[in-house]
């Protein structure tokens, strides 16, 4: 009897083995359709939050080069959770208006750069170059790889050091006339941009660039764009996604957000200003904000446009929002 259970138990264990065989590549096919719907799910939950209020708020710029010890000259230790040596050069540029009516700046990699309107009538250029190493001569190394330079009207921050194993950051804080233009060409270098009323163009297609209360005419391509404000003529195009804040009930210019991913605007209750969204599917577009019932769904071609007529006081055209390959969301800021 014990012979007889034995060979009824090992068949029933091949039995079970050789349907668990057949059955194992259909489980495994499942159990990737379940994870991949479990992520595009968070995903879509993801791209349908609201714009982040944080995103639009000013913040003060300071320099990131702590101040030298007394009698200290040219590189000095600063402290930081990174690499056991760092060192830190501060260098400044002053010239006048007059002389630079419109500056340009360009950017090698590990850089960051924040413009912030002044009533001046000098550039105020305050550049804080990094460098870090395990020993200290390989920080002090590093650090004369990154320099700052002027020829003319254009504003150089170079960098360099090839190696990607360390990602130390520099700033440039600029402290511009309001009313003088202002480009950056800065591919891998993120970019802010405060309260000028000149034309501003940036572009940081592998970077983010956030542009606040301008007011003047904006052409804008980034990895991600953020942009606040309440009059302009606007033209914003991401890779990624773009946060838009309209911080007034009417827009006051002509506003285009185009984006390969998720766009998320905040608008003001009661908005005026009339706008398009344009989507690839109906189910693409969210619409939250107090004014959603007034919005109408019309198809053009494989394309689903929701207008908005706001009160009449404005061309329907003065602001499109158009997400190619995702969500497109409406919601009231604060």
């Amino acid at each position: 009897m014990s012979g007889k259970n034995s060979l009824a138990t090992l068949s029933l264990v091949l039995l079970t083995h050789g349907r668990f065989m057949r059955l194992a590549p259909w489980l495994m096919l499942l159990s990737l359709g379940a994870l991949l719907t479990c992520s595009a799910s968070r995903s879509r939950q993801a791209q349908l939050q609201p714009a982040t209020e944080s995103l639009f708020e000013r913040r003060p710029f300071r320099s990131s080069c702590a101040a030298p010890p007394a009698g200290a000259t040219g590189a000095y230790l600063i402290s930081g959770p990174r690499l056991p040596f760092q060192r830190e050069r501060a260098n400044n540029l002053t010239f006048p208006l007059s002389a630079v009516p419109s500056l340009t700046v360009t950017a090698d990699e590990s850089n960051a750069i924040r413009i912030a309107a002044s009533h001046n009538d000098n550039w105020v250029l305050d550049f804080c170059a990094h460098g870090e190493g395990n020993t200290e001569s390989e920080a002090l190394g590093q650090l004369q790889q990154v320099s700052m330079e002027r020829i003319g009207d254009t504003v150089s921050l170079n960098n360099s050091h090839t190696s990607r194993t360390r990602l130390t950051l520099n700033t440039l804080l600029v402290d511009a006339p309001a009313a003088a233009p202002i480009v950056v060409h800065a591919s891998f270098a993120a970019v802010q941009v405060y309260g000028m009323t000149a034309p501003v163009r940036v572009t940081a297609s592998h970077a983010r660039a956030a542009i606040l209360d301008t007011a003047g005419k904006v052409d804008v391509s980034g990895f991600v764009v953020d942009f606040a404000g309440s009059e302009g003529t606007v033209n914003l195009n991401s890779e990624r996604e773009i946060n838009l804040k309209l911080r007034a009930p009417r827009f006051n210019g002509s506003l285009m957000a185009w984006a390969q991913g998720p766009v998320r605007v905040l608008v003001p209750p009661s908005f005026q200003t009339p706008f398009q969204a344009i989507v690839n599917r109906p189910q693409d577009f969210v619409c939250r904000a107090d004014i959603c019932s007034k919005v109408t769904l019309e198809k053009q071609n494989s394309l689903s446009v929701f207008t908005y007529s706001g009160d009449g006081s404005a061309p329907r055209s003065a602001l499109h929002f158009r997400s190619e390959l995702e969500t497109l969301v409406i919601d009231n800021g604060k």
